[in-house]
């Protein structure tokens, strides 16, 4: 049996194709928070694009009840682009502002003195096309704050630079995919509640009972504005001859 555990490991771990849906949970899922329709998209992903999970090559990145977003890691768009026989290399670098406000190009990401970072730059070459295909991002569009971010800007918006020109280039191979460093900009909120059932269902009631508190203090302050009725005059009853006399007297 142990052999056959094994033997079967042996398996998809050389041959993708001979993955399952379970196993890839275990390994990309072990808490199960992504959904089956999520998992078998991962699947397809890694069965039709040959990307090895176990390797970190695709990932999923799940915050709390969003949907799981598939993401791929830099060296597999790398690899895809070098597998391609009409891959002929690449250049890339960083977009910056001169002391004169101007925007200049240069290749690799050490800046100027007083130059301000603006973006990334990539040109990747194919065998069989006469031009480049040429990519540019701004670093305002992807730029978290935190992390590599925070410590080597330069760095990282170049490499966004090089998977964006990698991804117009070999669409064949890694179209419709993105890296984390491009989806980290838009992830979602995580909004998991924190609260257990019983503590939800004590709010709940506490905001019902400070509602019908207020409810009370509103109906208690109100001003009665009606008429006495004891002082209400009886327009029904004629005046008597009386009263009608003292009435014409005072005209």
């Amino acid at each position: 049996m142990t052999n056959q555990l094994a033997q079967a490991k042996g398996n998809y771990l050389t041959d993708l194709q001979k993955l399952d849906g379970a196993t890839l949970r275990s390994f990309v899922d072990p808490k199960h928070q992504a959904s089956p329709q999520e998992l078998q998209t991962l699947l397809a992903i890694v069965k039709n694009r040959n990307l090895n999970p176990f390797t970190r090559e695709v990932y999923f990145i799940k915050y709390g009840n969003n949907p799981a977003q598939i993401v791929v890691s830099k060296d597999a768009f790398m690899k895809r682009a070098e597998q391609n026989p009409n891959y002929d290399g690449f250049e890339s670098g960083v977009i910056y502002e001169d002391k004169n406000g101007e925007l200049k190009n240069k290749k690799g990401i050490i800046l100027p003195k007083g130059a301000k970072l603006i973006g990334g730059w990539c040109e990747v070459y194919r065998k069989d096309r006469t031009r480049p295909i040429y990519r540019e991002v701004e670093l305002s569009a992807y730029n978290t704050g935190k992390n590599w971010w925070q410590k080597a800007p330069g760095q990282m918006i170049e490499k966004v630079a090089i998977v964006a020109a990698v991804r117009d280039t070999f669409s064949e191979d890694v179209g419709g995919l993105y890296t984390s460093d491009e989806m980290e900009q838009a992830a979602p909120i995580d909004v998991t509640p924190n609260e257990t059932q019983e503590e939800v269902k004590a709010r709940k009631m506490a905001q019902i009972e400070q509602y019908k508190q207020e409810q009370a203090q509103k109906q208690a302050e109100k001003v009665d504005t009606s008429y006495p009725v004891s002082e209400i005059p009886n327009y029904s009853e004629e005046p008597s001859e009386e009263a009608a006399q003292g009435e014409l007297l005072e005209y």
